[in-house]
């Protein structure tokens, strides 16, 4: 078993849609989205106008709260707890969609992992700026004419970029700089190569520096060094696993590149102080798992 990823319109096919847009009030988690954990293949931005409940993202509970921003990325795994009568807006979109050319905002989504939450809180003023583009977006999707796509993406490079001039204002983040997208680019990397690839040697020589500074990057912008980074990852992988799907320790620990699964446990242990079995069987209980037999 494994978790599920979901498309554009929240299909488990794709059916090459590149972008949706939805302005609405949902009554449940099941009108907004799967009420299941599941990853995408695709961005979401999503705007919380009012309402109140609890967004998941990878094991960390979000409050639901009005002018809250939700900006995911592909391979995230979260669901939806919402209370009654929440008003959304949300698009969600392809990487496709910002691939026509090389844009600042191109370097926000990149940036995104490094600097902030999967969250914005925004200030007065701000979520009715969101709104109009979430409603020009969504009357654009309807029209049939040859115009619509330029418009579309117009529209979109619009919001991403408005949201990356929101980021900086509200945070002080800006455009990267050469430090920065070097380790965006080992960001990335990990996040291709973690169950294959756990040494900095590895991910220094990609990049064409040394060990010794790709570990001085890390800890200078993240505060730890390029070897926790990557057993961060592996961790967040394991944890997916132990919660999204029914593969036992051992099989877990081989889709992670351990050989031994006692090493893994071991692993696992020094990392989060608890073995991976009483991992699953907190979680299980904490999120009430169909599977709970604890």
């Amino acid at each position: 078993m494994k978790i599920p990823e979901l498309h554009i319109g929240h299909t488990n096919l794709s059916d090459g849609k590149e972008i949706i847009v939805k302005n609405a009030v949902y009554k449940n988690d099941d009108q907004l989205e799967s009420n299941f954990p599941h990853t995408h293949s695709f961005y979401m931005i999503c705007l919380i106008r009012n309402g109140s409940g609890i967004h998941v993202i990878d094991f960390e509970e979000i409050e639901v709260l009005p002018n809250r921003l939700f900006i995911l990325n592909p391979a995230q795994v979260h669901f939806w707890k919402l209370n009654s009568d929440t008003d959304i807006s949300l698009v969600q979109f392809s990487e496709n969609m910002m691939q026509f050319e090389k844009l600042a905002v191109n370097d926000y989504l990149s940036s995104a992992s490094l600097f902030r939450k999967s969250y914005v809180d925004l200030e007065v003023g701000q979520g009715e700026i969101l709104l109009d583009i979430f409603l020009k977006l969504e009357k654009e999707t309807s029209e049939k004419d040859l115009f619509a796509p330029e418009i579309i993406r117009g529209y979109l490079v619009v919001l991403t970029s408005i949201i990356g001039r929101i980021v900086n204002a509200n945070y002080k983040i800006g455009v990267l700089n050469s430090k920065e997208y070097k380790l965006s680019e080992f960001m990335n990397l990990v996040n291709k190569h973690y169950a294959t690839q756990k040494g900095v040697n590895f991910y220094a020589g990609e990049l064409n520096i040394t060990a010794n500074y790709l570990n001085m990057l890390s800890m200078q912008i993240l505060g730890k060094n390029a070897g926790e980074i990557i057993s961060f990852r592996v961790m967040l992988e394991a944890k997916r696993l132990l919660y999204h799907t029914s593969q036992d320790i051992s099989q877990i620990a081989f889709n992670l590149g351990f050989d031994d699964p006692s090493y893994f446990t071991r692993f696992f242990k020094k990392m989060d102080n608890i073995t991976p079995s009483s991992f699953r069987e907190v979680i299980y209980k904490k999120y009430q798992h169909p599977n709970n037999s604890y």
